[in-house]
């Protein structure tokens, strides 16, 4: 996907909203895992400012990915599509959070989802690979990053069994629990396909719960 002039910066000519971005990237790393100085200035180095419009997308089907992302501003959906052109909404990235095609990522193979912009976006791009050379000077950037994805896969096995187990309306709530505020950012018809409803669906059961009915 190339990359346009105006959209596209190293970090350390961005705007101040790149570095307080990467500011944010570190806590939420910090988090995981405490990292020395000399570290993220390594990482740092190798940050990228992007912008995308939105419907552009970060990853698409048959790419071989090669960066992963940290959200500064806005929202992404990965979905799959069909033969006949229909599209089924797995996954919701919003700010601060990491996102990746991991599979195709880790695995060195072709890519076998879309990832696309739902809004005018704003990340940190960092080139997997380049990242992972960092491992041999910081060792423990290795264990961390494996902490990272062993939390990233939890998060995906709940999701996915509370979405096969329970009800729409149960599911519709786990949505709101996980994705805070994100239900009056997208269009309703993202969701319904998410929660593997019909927004006429999805309607009826809002209007129950803001009417009260926990059913």
């Amino acid at each position: 996907m190339p990359d346009s002039a105006d959209s596209f910066s190293s970090l350390p000519e961005t705007a101040p909203q790149g570095r307080s971005c990467a500011e944010s990237m570190r806590r939420i790393m910090h988090r995981v895992q405490p990292l020395p100085e000399d570290c993220w200035e390594d990482i740092s180095s190798l940050l990228r400012l992007r912008e995308y419009r939105r419907g552009e997308s970060f990853a698409e089907v048959g790419d071989f990915p090669r960066d992963m992302a940290f959200i500064c501003s806005g929202v992404f959906r990965s979905f799959y599509r069909t033969e006949d052109g229909v599209e089924y909404n797995k996954t919701f990235f919003t700010e601060d959070t990491f996102m990746v095609a991991l599979t195709a990522m880790i695995r060195g193979e072709k890519n076998l989802i879309n990832i696309e912009a739902l809004c005018d976006s704003r990340v940190l791009l960092l080139d997997y690979h380049r990242f992972t050379e960092l491992f041999d000077r910081h060792q423990f950037l290795e264990r961390l990053t494996r902490k990272v994805i062993e939390l990233e896969w939890a998060k995906k096995e709940i999701r996915e069994i509370r979405l096969v187990l329970n009800n729409a309306t149960e599911r519709y709530r786990f949505f709101l629990e996980e994705h805070p505020g994100l239900e009056n950012r997208i269009p309703q018809y993202h969701i319904a396909s998410y929660l593997g409803i019909t927004p006429i669906q999805l309607s009826r059961i809002r209007a129950k719960l803001a009417a009260g009915d926990e059913r």
